[in-house]
């Protein structure tokens, strides 16, 4: 009962979180670059942190927020709310704020607040997502078959990839993913890099970054993440792919292997 008391709480924090996305605040900077923390004299804040006067954050005191993208300190900013970090191990969510036109991804959110965060579990909500893999590729006979997985959670079909970690490069991000998916460790041809992206949920968009590799070695599937796979070639890849762009970009990576192998 417990566990499903606190599951729902969690989602009730989600279903908040996604509708304060994009919504325009000012924070009151109490703890500007360069300072220290008032409880833990080891914790020096790289980026400013104050709070929003008068919004309640749900440890019953002034909502708490990060800002990212301005680099030097400050008394007081305005911008946009481009994420929220869920702590799982507290009551309190963290509110990311950052100037109006600027992107962070998840990986760059996590990074930049990691001074703090690195002591609590924690999720993040936020308006830009990017994820990085790898387009699989065999030769079968005369045509080329590519590796298509599909996912549990989303009920589609998509190449190796998966959320950057914070630090990590994004070819770093793509072997791994596509070790962690596909049980397999390849070697990304240099030359090809490719990028799609699409909306998810109400207001989040996902970028992906993919590049191209050669299968090696069989494929064990992560059972927890992935239903099943396929190998296909590229007319029957396009027809199960998500219509966001993957029919073009797999026009260029036939293109680049004609070339290239």
């Amino acid at each position: 009962m417990q566990n499903e008391n606190n599951s729902e709480k969690m989602s009730e924090r989600k279903i908040k979180a996604e509708a304060i996305l994009g919504s325009f605040v000012t924070v009151t900077v109490d703890r500007p670059i360069g300072s220290v923390h008032p409880k833990h004299k080891d914790i020096l804040y790289p980026i400013n942190y104050g709070y929003i006067n008068g919004v309640i954050g749900g440890d019953g005191e002034e909502q708490d927020a990060y800002i990212i993208g301005i680099n030097k300190p400050v008394s007081n900013f305005s911008g946009k709310v481009i994420a929220v970090i869920l702590r799982e191990n507290d009551s309190e969510d963290k509110w990311v704020v950052a100037p109006e036109n600027s992107i962070y991804n998840q990986a760059e959110i996590m990074a930049a607040v990691e001074f703090q965060e690195k002591y609590f579990k924690t999720e993040i909500i936020c308006l830009y997502e990017k994820s990085c893999g790898a387009i699989i590729y065999r030769n079968s006979g005369s045509e080329t078959e590519y590796l298509l997985l599909f996912q549990h959670k989303s009920q589609t079909w998509s190449f190796p990839k998966g959320h950057c970690e914070p630090l990590e490069i994004e070819e770093q991000t793509a072997c791994r993913e596509v070790f962690e998916e596909t049980g397999m460790k390849v070697a990304i041809k240099q030359g090809f890099y490719e990028s799609v992206s699409y909306p998810i949920r109400e207001k989040a968009t996902k970028y992906v970054h993919l590049y191209i590799a050669k299968a090696t070695g069989d494929i064990e599937i992560w059972r927890d993440e992935i239903e099943k796979y396929i190998w296909a070639n590229k007319s029957e890849s396009i027809k199960l792919l998500p219509k966001v762009g993957y029919d073009e970009l797999l026009n260029k990576a036939e293109m680049f292997l004609q070339n290239n192998e």
